[in-house]
């Protein structure tokens, strides 16, 4: 890799773990706020649902790399890089929004219903875990955008710039 290249990388790491880190925080900060775990557990259907719409933001951006366009042929390996971690960065942010809004939905539904902190330290877990999962550029998941990058032949270098 391009020693260019290695503050963005650095910088989609640094993104992911500042997400984590503050998804956690503000989310165990709302739920003291809100009573913490005083107030009843809520009923199993109303988490069943919030949990459903979390699958559904996961589906999402399960398939969102298809959506991705791949590069345009004749790119040198220096400028394919950049704009393959541009289209990272891109699919990045829209994951992190997607993946977001259960748990803004749970932290609503808490301020609704009588049930203290327990929807948003139940959806926290879970979010703050798909997080990890969905949006850490793994060998899986780089290797997803590179595919839809690369549909056209040209080399993206994506899964390579993250190894180092």
């Amino acid at each position: 890799m391009d020693e260019r290249h290695a503050p963005q990388v650095r910088q989609l790491r640094g993104l992911v773990i500042t997400q984590l880190v503050t998804t956690s925080v503000l989310s165990a900060i709302l739920a003291l706020a809100l009573g913490g775990t005083a107030e009843p557990f809520p009923p199993l259907w109303a988490l069943g649902g919030l949990a459903a719409v979390l699958v559904a933001a996961v589906v999402n951006v399960e398939r969102s790399w298809t959506r991705i366009p791949p590069l345009p042929a004749g790119l040198d390996a220096d400028t394919a890089l950049g704009a393959s971690l541009a289209h990272y960065q891109r699919h990045l942010a829209r994951a992190l929004f997607v993946l977001e809004i259960p748990l803004l939905l749970a932290i609503l539904y808490a301020f609704v219903m009588s049930y203290g902190g327990w929807p948003v330290i139940v959806l926290a877990i879970a979010t703050v875990v798909v997080i990890a999962v969905e949006t850490w550029p793994t060998v899986r998941n780089t290797t997803r955008v590179a595919t839809a990058l690369e549909a056209d032949g040209t080399p993206s270098g994506l899964v390579e710039a993250f190894d180092s």
